[in-house]
């Protein structure tokens, strides 16, 4: 008996009508005392005043056939005319279906079943008096709730009305993208509390249009949104909707190119439970033919609408074996696989379907591939990764170990051991050309770091400080000459006296160097690191100047004209901190 108490209190709460909502109170009222003739009486009340209340808001809205309803009522009101009053309820359910589709022919059956009962319980003439109207608490809350779920608790628009209105809202380029706030939305429009035959409108109409029409991404979210927010509200009709409907639609409607929205629908609408079995088969054969790499395009670029409609199959457990056959992919091409969904589609849940094919194939990878994988820190398979990383450490050349380094550092304390030991170990057995490469990379890249690569660089090339000297010495062109000054800046710590007079000897012995541009301003460099750690100008720097002052005169004597040269600037340099001596 609580219960059905309870439910008699939700039943007057979904009355939108204030005046309706108080006359279901006073029949409920007396359906719980067991006055069910007049509870009867009252639900009909009810009923008319709902439905006076909903005219008032089709005029309101421009509706004419209202106007005239209402202004006639009001006539015939004024003037009493009590049998054209009687009439008028009597044709209330007709009205209701014929001229605004309020209700459905079901539902007016049963409406125009709650008047003639009411006749019956308010005009004791109407009955035999040996035989009297017994209205019963089964028939009493029968007709209760057949008011409320037939009419009072929706609004003023159904039928066609009302599917133009949702279609229209929808349409909307202000209508919720996603499905809470769509649910927001619906649950205060002509949805709350819609006839069957409405929702069955707007699911199959939305569904079709799914799945058959082009529209842009934005549109087709906003009927996604819809059509999710109205399978929360119904989900039971809904459910039975799609059960009943949805593999005909595909089977019947969708073309073949149009069997990636079908992938992307279901996957997307997850309230459907089965699909027949031709249009699983269509499905996979779908399936088998996407392609994830246009291979024949040079870069093997990925095919992104088909990588969506993967993820979407994915979710679709008839379709689970399929989409792993298709990711049964070279490891590179798993990798970008992964990169492009987490990066471009913003969609991670690759992660969980490649994650046991990586795997597997961490064994065979190499080191850039190893790195990438460790680099997506999951912790359960980097502690898989971590063995092989330091297998195939030696696979990087020395300028991408510095590269490595320079990214990782203070990021992952494994990471930055592992290189930096490999790093060094490379550095102590490179060759002196490696070296230099090395070094001249470093100079040039913006490194957080470059510092430290510039130690570690330079304390490997003191082993080669003579083999440097000679390369500088024996330059055979200009260019030549540029490239072998360099490396002297990076070993000037480590030059003997000797050394030093040799490589300022040369300097003038080899036309190759001092007629090369950049080697003047190279050795202005080395001179001022000189004098810097030094404190002074160095005997074998004197020879030097004199040469270069004479070697200068001829310059200004021969192009009196020219602006100062690089030989020139490097002798007012040398010459101004003799001077400063003197």
């Amino acid at each position: 008996m609580y219960e059905a108490f309870i439910d008699l209190d939700e039943l007057i709460v979904r009355c939108r009508d204030k005046l309706a909502k108080k006359l279901i109170q006073e029949a409920v009222a007396c359906y719980r005392c067991g006055a069910y003739r007049s509870c009867i009486v009252a639900t009909w009340n009810a009923v008319v005043f709902d439905f006076l209340h909903k005219l008032r808001e089709l005029e309101v809205s421009g509706n004419k056939e209202a106007t005239t309803i209402l202004e006639n009522f009001e006539q015939i009101s004024s003037q009493e005319k009590f049998k054209e009053l009687w009439q008028f309820e009597s044709d209330i359910p007709e009205i209701a279906l014929k001229k605004f589709e309020l209700i459905s022919p079901v539902e007016k059956s049963d409406i125009e079943r709650l008047f003639k009962d009411r006749s019956r319980c308010a005009h004791p003439s109407m009955t035999s008096l040996e035989e009297p109207f017994e209205a019963t608490a089964e028939l009493a809350r029968y007709h209760l709730r057949s008011a409320i779920m037939h009419s009072l608790q929706r609004p003023p628009v159904q039928g066609r009305s009302a599917l133009k209105r949702i279609w229209q809202e929808i349409k909307s380029e202000y209508f919720p993208k996603d499905s809470e706030s769509a649910t927001q939305f619906f649950q205060k429009s002509l949805l709350a509390s819609a006839r069957p035959a409405l929702i069955k409108d707007v699911v199959i109409g939305l569904t079709v249009n799914l799945l058959t029409e082009e529209h842009l991404e934005d549109e087709r979210l906003r009927q996604f949104s819809a059509l999710n927010a109205i399978a929360k509200m119904y989900h039971s009709q809904v459910k039975e909707i799609l059960e009943k409907h949805l593999s005909n639609i595909i089977l019947d409607k969708v073309t073949d190119s149009n069997w990636d929205k079908v992938i992307i629908y279901l996957g997307t609408v997850q309230i459907w439970d089965t699909l027949s079995e031709p249009c699983q088969l269509k499905a996979v054969a779908f399936i088998d033919k996407l392609k994830i790499f246009d291979r024949s395009r040079k870069n093997n670029s990925i095919c992104q609408k088909d990588v969506n409609v993967l993820l979407k199959a994915a979710r679709l457990g008839f379709l689970k074996e399929s989409v792993n056959n298709k990711l049964q992919l070279p490891l590179k091409e798993m990798l970008l696989l992964k990169d492009c969904c987490r990066n471009q589609l913003k969609d991670s849940s690759i992660d969980g379907l490649i994650k046991p094919l990586l795997e597997e194939k961490i064994p065979q990878a190499n080191f850039d591939e190893l790195l990438s994988m460790y680099l997506d820190e999951d912790s359960l398979l980097n502690e898989k990764i971590k063995p092989y990383l330091e297998e195939k450490i030696a696979e990087p050349s020395l300028e991408n170990l510095i590269g490595l380094l320079e990214e990782n550092l203070e990021k992952d304390k494994f990471l930055e051991e592992l290189i930096e030991r490999s790093l060094q170990a490379k550095i102590n057995e490179a060759s002196l050309d490696k070296l230099l490469e090395a070094r001249q990379l470093v100079s040039w890249y913006p490194l957080k770091h470059k510092t430290r690569f510039e130690d570690l660089i330079q304390t490997a090339l003191i082993k080669y400080v003579q083999d440097i000297v000679d390369r500088f010495r024996q330059s055979s062109s200009y260019r030549n000459a540029e490239n072998n000054a360099e490396p002297l800046v990076y070993v000037f710590d480590y030059l003997s006296d000797t050394q030093w007079e040799t490589i300022l000897e040369e300097f003038w012995n080899n036309n190759q160097i001092y007629r090369a541009n950049n080697c003047p301003i190279t050795f202005s460099l080395l001179f001022k690191k000189s004098v810097a750690l030094n404190g002074s100008v160095q005997p074998y720097w004197l020879p030097f100047r004199k040469k270069l002052n004479k070697y200068c005169d001829n310059l200004k004597l021969n192009f009196p004209d020219d602006a100062p040269s690089s030989s020139e600037e490097l002798n007012s340099l040398i010459n101004s901190h003799c001077l400063e001596k003197q």
